[in-house]
């Protein structure tokens, strides 16, 4: 297997780099950085951001990236999709009322 920090530019690095920020930031919270709690949001964009350029940096030194728009543009919908990604697990595991877990019409009953 040849694995390389770019792979997180991929759609499937894209999904394990979102379980990766997610997780990352409740070890973080349950280790007692108070800052994160009610934060997770602003969190996941950052992480997300130190990722995706260190992915992008790791490319571009091994050649597998060229810069150009395109590559650029290939970082800003990586960055994006691993938010989207990490945001919604997160959402999901603490059930608020966008996730998948609940409740839709937002009813009490």
């Amino acid at each position: 297997m040849d694995f390389t920090l770019a792979a997180v530019l991929t759609i499937a690095g894209a999904t394990i780099g979102a379980a990766l920020i997610t997780g990352l930031i409740e070890v973080l919270k349950q280790g007692g950085i108070p800052s994160i709690v009610g934060n997770e949001p602003k969190w996941a964009m950052a992480l997300s951001a130190v990722l995706v350029i260190l992915a992008y940096i790791a490319g571009v030194q091994d050649n597998t990236i060229a810069i150009s728009a395109e590559s650029i543009f290939g970082l800003f919908l990586a960055w994006y999709g691993i938010v989207r990604l990490a945001m919604g697990i997160h959402d999901d595991f603490s059930n608020k009322p966008s996730s998948l877990r609940g409740s839709v019409s937002g009813g009490n009953g």
